[in-house]
C-alpha cells in the first residue's frame, strides 16, 4: 500500500486519512493507485482532469503517461480538453450527441481536413504561445437532446459549414484520409482540406 501511495506522489501520512480530509487533487491520486494496483490490461478515465485546477491536472496526466510506460497499460480516456487528449492519447474519437464524426490518430486530428465539429473544438483551447493566433469559431444555437438526436448530420442544427438540406436528411459517408484518419461529413475532403488550420504562426 505504501508503494502505491508512494507512486501517486502521496506520502505514508495519507495511509489512515478519510476521504473527507483529502483535497480534489489527492483524492483523484488515491482513486489511481486504487485502480492500477490490479495492474489492469484496460483503464477507462472518464474526465479524470475535471474540476480540478491546471497544476493539479499536469500532475495527474504525468502519473497516467508513467503508468502507462510501466505497466503498458491501454487507457480509454474521455475529456471535452483537446490539449489533454493531445497530450496523452495515440488514437482519437471525435463524438457529437453520441455519434463518432471523425477518427484517426492525434497528430492527425489537430491539423485540416477536420470535421467540423473537430474544428469548433479546437477553436475552443486556449493558445499560449502569442505566435500563434486561432480561428476562434463560436458555435451559436442550444444542443439537441441526446435522446431525440437531429436526423442527417447530428451536427448539422449548429454547424457552421452546413451545406444545406442534405446534412438534414442523409447520414454522412465515411470519408478517408490516409494512416486511418476518417471524417463523416457531406464536405468533400478536398474542401475540408482547403480550410485554414487552427493553429498558425502570427505574420
Amino acid at each position: 500500500m505504501l508503494r502505491l501511495l508512494e507512486a501517486v506522489r502521496l506520502g505514508e501520512e495519507y495511509y489512515a486519512r478519510l476521504p473527507t480530509q483529502l483535497g480534489g487533487g489527492e483524492k483523484q491520486r488515491v482513486a489511481l493507485a486504487r485502480v492500477f494496483a490490479g495492474r489492469p490490461a484496460l483503464v477507462l478515465c472518464d474526465e479524470p482532469l475535471s474540476a480540478l485546477d491546471v497544476s493539479v491536472q499536469a500532475a495527474i496526466m504525468n502519473l497516467l503517461q508513467e503508468f502507462q510506460r510501466e505497466y503498458g497499460t491501454t487507457i480509454l480516456f474521455i475529456s471535452h480538453d483537446p490539449s489533454a487528449v493531445y497530450q496523452l492519447c495515440d488514437t482519437v474519437a471525435v463524438m457529437y450527441l453520441g455519434q463518432i464524426c471523425e477518427t484517426g490518430p492525434v497528430e492527425a486530428l489537430f491539423e485540416p481536413p477536420y470535421h467540423p465539429y473537430t474544428e469548433a473544438l479546437l477553436s475552443a483551447v486556449p493558445i499560449p504561445d502569442p505566435a500563434l493566433t486561432g480561428t476562434g469559431i463560436r458555435l451559436t444555437g442550444a444542443v439537441p437532446s441526446a435522446l431525440d438526436p437531429p436526423t442527417g448530420c447530428r451536427f448539422h442544427t449548429r454547424c457552421p459549414r452546413k451545406i444545406g438540406p442534405i446534412c438534414e436528411q442523409e447520414t454522412p459517408p465515411c470519408r478517408g484520409e490516409a494512416e486511418g484518419h476518417r471524417i463523416w461529413c457531406h464536405i468533400d475532403l478536398e474542401e475540408l482540406r482547403s480550410v485554414e488550420p487552427v493553429f498558425s504562426s502570427r505574420g
